[in-house]
């Protein structure tokens, strides 16, 4: 099943992406990108910005807590 996440899932938010951000670009008057809206954002409510951080730690913690790569385990 990791064809799903790769082949469906991975280009549907790289072209959702890529599609919104291609019309913030050409129409900055009805649009905002990405970048203007966080710091938009992080300077109204600038808390916004550490839980947005605190949300992709936790994702990467989630993610790599157990990882351990070959050869690093010495022994038992």
């Amino acid at each position: 099943m990791t064809w799903l996440w790769w082949f469906v899932w991975f280009p549907l938010a790289v072209g959702s992406f890529a599609l919104i951000e291609g019309f913030a670009l050409k129409h900055p008057d009805r649009q905002w990108t990405l970048s203007r809206t966080i710091a938009t954002v992080g300077a109204r409510f600038p808390l916004s910005i550490a839980m947005l951080s605190g949300l992709f730690c936790g994702l990467l913690v989630h993610f790599y807590w157990h990882f351990c790569p070959p050869g690093t385990i010495t022994g038992g």
